[in-house]
């Protein structure tokens, strides 16, 4: 299956460069104004890392959460042509009827023989191949009547072909660029405020000067409508409403047994935590509309995004059924 780095991962394009640089500046407001030298480079390491010129954020490990999880679509593998990480507002996306947000294209080509084939994707009648896409004017979509063509001869593809044209994103992970700046802000001022103990008022309101001097698109007024500027709806997690600097619903924590781990290898224990935060998109996403916004996307604890999974027989993060 697909497993390397998505592809063109370190090609981003002017647009995505000002996106990106944005989002640094938000990161900066925010480690300004947190007082403890130590808990300022935990914050940065953590969450506020930048990796400036990349698609993937780093392949998962240039950037901090804040990045990977407001900006970048998830990690993704499978015999399917879906990037492993990209950025949300990528313009080519797959969807499995027409959506409104997008034109489609006219057709996909493939090109190529044994290890060397690639996807075209024509549009507009000019041809982008996988590695070209990101540089498509607009947002496009393809359908299940473009792929169908091509089915008995996708399906023989080895896990290095679908590497090689690992390059759209799905329709319900996509945004515009704007929705990935505010998710960014909102995300990162819950952490800095509630976790870090910044003053909310304050970078709230130096981060929304920040985006309303926004000169990326002139047309584009931030902060939109959407937006939340009040404190409890920003830091509580959305599932059992207490803040994400506390244990899930002030439950006591529970004791992990230790189990063994190559200590060769970076650990993750804290990340399994019931009070660790997660992302979760409060309404589910769907591909008919854009989900991923600043007034859908909380970090939440773990053990109520789990519980809510459960619950629901589907992730409150990719959405797919479990």
């Amino acid at each position: 299956m697909a497993t390397g780095r998505t592809v063109s991962a370190n090609f981003v394009t002017e647009k995505d460069q000002r996106v990106i640089s944005l989002c640094e500046e938000i990161a900066g407001i925010l480690l300004s104004s947190i007082n403890n030298k130590n808990a300022e480079k935990e914050f940065r390491n953590d969450y506020a890392k930048i990796s400036r010129n990349t698609r993937d954020a780093g392949a998962g490990r240039g950037a901090g959460k804040l990045q990977r999880d407001a900006l970048c679509t998830r990690g993704r593998g499978g015999k399917a042509p879906f990037s492993n990480r990209n950025l949300r507002w990528h313009p080519l996306v797959v969807a499995e009827s027409p959506i409104k947000s997008a034109k489609e294209i006219d057709a996909i080509q493939i090109e190529g023989d044994d290890e060397s084939q690639t996807l075209i994707f024509v549009v507009d009648g000019k041809n982008y191949p996988s590695e070209k896409v990101h540089e498509l004017p607009q947002r496009y979509v393809a359908l299940p009547k473009h792929w169908f063509p091509h089915i008995d001869r996708l399906k023989y593809w080895s896990d290095t072909l679908w590497t090689q044209n690992s390059c759209l994103i799905p329709s319900l992970e996509a945004c515009n660029w704007e929705n990935a700046i505010e998710t960014y802000a909102v995300l990162g001022i819950a952490v800095a405020s509630d976790i870090y103990k910044a003053d909310f008022d304050s970078i709230l309101s130096k981060i929304t000067t920040l985006l309303g001097s926004q000169t990326i698109d002139s047309q584009v007024k931030l902060p939109s409508k959407d937006f939340p500027t009040n404190k409890k709806d920003i830091v509580s997690c959305p599932m059992c409403k207490v803040g994400i600097s506390q244990n899930t619903a002030n439950m006591a924590d529970r004791t992990r047994e230790t189990v063994w781990q190559p200590a060769w290898r970076s650990s993750k224990k804290e990340e399994g935590n019931d009070s660790s935060v997660q992302v979760m998109h409060v309404n589910p996403l769907t591909e008919q509309e854009i989900g991923h916004t600043p007034d859908n996307v909380r970090y939440g604890h773990r053990w109520c995004y789990l519980d809510y999974c459960k619950q629901k027989s589907i992730c409150l993060n990719c959405e797919e059924t479990i």
